[in-house]
């Protein structure tokens, strides 16, 4: 069931229901007035008759110069004060010892029952009774006459206000369906109206959830539905953020597998060329041997290396690192040992000058973002080169620099630097096994320490690259 129907259903019937139940209360209260205004009018009517009969009696008793009347002469007078009586109801009188009853007016009235009911009450009794699909209101009192006692009942037909309010009743009720037309009408058109903006939101989500991110809906109407409104362009907002930056890294890693696609194929060419010479050719001698084998080696190597590189780029990127508490001494140590006899063996000097600060960080992780830095200067310096490793305090902060003064990196190159696959030289960087993946792998090294890295060059005369990490500490060890 739709919810416009459901407000519509509840308050046609509350609306009915009031008017119902307003209009009964009214008439319920009406009647009950009416019946009062009716009841007193007999109580009053009939106590005028009951002293008439007094009067009655006492005048014919001094007229007749008697001091006691006789309960014979009596009856007669209250037969003819009852006749002359007949035209304000139907009245009875019931002789309390012989239970005769003289009557006036109609006989469809009985009053039979009536005086037990009377019997121990000082003053008027009252009741309404149905007759005949009629009702009356009888009153009813004992009065003494010469020592006699009677009992004076009258009735007064109300069957007319019951009529009437049984009118009135179906003219509510005939009112009530006109006007629970009317306004279910005027329900409907309002319901309609105030649910329009909701109609508009859901043809809005509808658009959304199809694909259209940018869509925003208008913050108007009443307050309730503009918060809606806000929220839900604020839910979109955030759907349409959190679209483009997925579909920024799926459009990444397309283009990161389709160039490691390219990058592999060039030494599995190699590495399947030299290989299925070394299976077809029957005469070789082992100077072709060798250099085919050494070829196969290089190449595997290479490839190798490429992915070793791409695991790291990938499980960087993914994960959240464990930081601790890290030395930069004991770092930069550890690099130098590790590539001082590779620096001696092409010629190369290499200085580590360390201002011992403590980090927090990832040992391995940050470990590898330094390698790659040494590795990247290596690669780039020629015979008696030089590389300065080196970290310094600057101010909050700890910077660890490597600078060499190899071949350096064009502008252009520059801008490009920390792409994945991207070589600024080609044809050195695979010579040497590169593959364009370390410093793409650094600067996500980088971001995952909080760290920023930069780098500054001139073509022919060097590289200075630089970690500039927050400081957690300084070390208790001196340099």
């Amino acid at each position: 069931m739709k919810l416009w129907f459901k407000i519509f259903i509840t308050s046609l019937f509350l609306v009915v229901a009031v008017i119902n139940i307003t209009a009964a209360v009214i008439l319920t209260n009406n009647r009950t007035l009416m019946i009062t205004r009716e009841r007193s009018r007999a109580v009053a009517s009939h106590e005028f008759i009951c002293a008439g009969l007094k009067n009655n009696v006492a005048y014919e008793r001094l007229r007749s110069d008697r001091f006691v009347m006789s309960k014979s002469d009596i009856d007669d007078i209250v037969r003819n004060t009852i006749l002359k009586q007949s035209d304000d109801g139907d009245i009875a009188i019931i002789y309390d010892k012989k239970g005769e009853v003289a009557r006036a007016g109609s006989d469809k009235v009985n009053p039979s029952g009536l005086p037990e009911k009377i019997k121990n009450k000082d003053d008027v009794f009252s009741l309404i009774k149905d007759v005949n699909e009629s009702s009356y209101i009888f009153v009813a009192s004992e009065i003494i006459l010469e020592d006699n006692e009677y009992y004076v009942i009258t009735s007064n037909d109300i069957t007319e206000i019951y009529t009437e309010g049984a009118r009135q009743l179906k003219f509510v009720q005939v009112i009530s369906v006109v006007l629970a037309c009317v306004t279910a009408i005027f329900l409907l058109i309002m319901i309609k109206l105030f649910l329009r903006p909701l109609a508009e939101i859901n043809r809005s989500i509808n658009e959304i959830s199809e694909g259209n991110y940018s869509k925003r809906l208008k913050t108007a109407g009443s307050e309730e539905l503009r918060t809606l409104s806000e929220n839900i362009n604020k839910m979109a907002g955030s759907v349409e953020k959190n679209y483009n930056r997925i579909e920024a890294v799926a459009e990444e890693r397309k283009r990161f597998i389709d160039s490691l696609a390219h990058e592999i194929k060039t030494p599995l060419t190699s590495i399947l060329g030299f290989a299925d010479i070394l299976r077809i050719k029957k005469n070789i001698s082992p100077e072709e041997l060798g250099e085919y084998s050494g070829i196969i080696v290089d190449e595997a190597k290479r490839i190798r290396s490429l992915s070793g590189k791409l695991m790291e780029l990938i499980s960087s990127g993914n994960g959240t690192l464990e930081l601790k508490p890290v030395n930069t001494e004991n770092i930069l140590e550890d690099l130098k040992i590790v590539f001082m006899p590779i620096v001696q063996a092409k010629g190369i000097a290499l200085t580590v000058e360390c201002e011992p600060l403590m980090i927090n960080a990832d040992e391995d992780i940050f470990k590898s973002l330094i390698y790659n830095l040494l590795d990247n200067a290596v690669k780039a310096s020629c015979e008696g080169g030089k590389i300065h490793l080196s970290c310094k305090r600057d101010g909050v902060y700890a910077v660890i620099s490597v600078r060499d003064n190899g071949i350096g990196i064009t502008e252009e190159d520059r801008r490009h630097i920390f792409e994945a696959f991207y070589m600024a030289d080609k044809s050195r960087s695979r010579k040497q096994g590169g593959a364009g993946l370390g410093l793409a792998l650094c600067s996500e090294i980088a971001k995952k320490h909080n760290a920023e890295i930069t780098l500054e060059s001139t073509p022919g005369k060097g590289t200075d690259v630089r970690v500039r990490i927050k400081i957690s500490g300084v070390s208790g060890n001196e340099v």
